[in-house]
């Protein structure tokens, strides 16, 4: 399964909504992770494109006015592994 992680910019956002599109956009199938920070103003969404496309997305966050900062495609491994706590890495536990 190939993933993609975008990241942007907002220019119109605020901690209240920012909060609430978070949960929106978590609630829609093919979106695995949403951050979104109304106080930074930036936010990073990871997804299955085969499921929602990029410009669905978009499409939830444009009274945010997005920018997207930048683009990568992802592995379900990188995903997964991002996801650990900085204690649980693949191969730092001692047992």
């Amino acid at each position: 399964m190939g993933m993609i992680r975008i990241e942007m910019r907002f220019r119109e956002i605020n901690p209240v909504d920012a909060m609430a599109r978070q949960y929106e956009l978590l609630s829609e199938e093919g979106i695995y992770r949403a951050f979104i920070n109304g106080y930074s103003k930036r936010g990073v969404v990871v997804f299955d494109e085969s499921k929602i496309s990029r410009e669905r997305i978009l499409e939830k966050l444009e009274d945010f006015k997005p920018e997207i900062v930048a683009v990568r495609n992802l592995t379900l491994e990188e995903l997964i592994e991002s996801s650990y706590s900085w204690k649980n890495h693949m191969g730092e536990a001692k047992v």
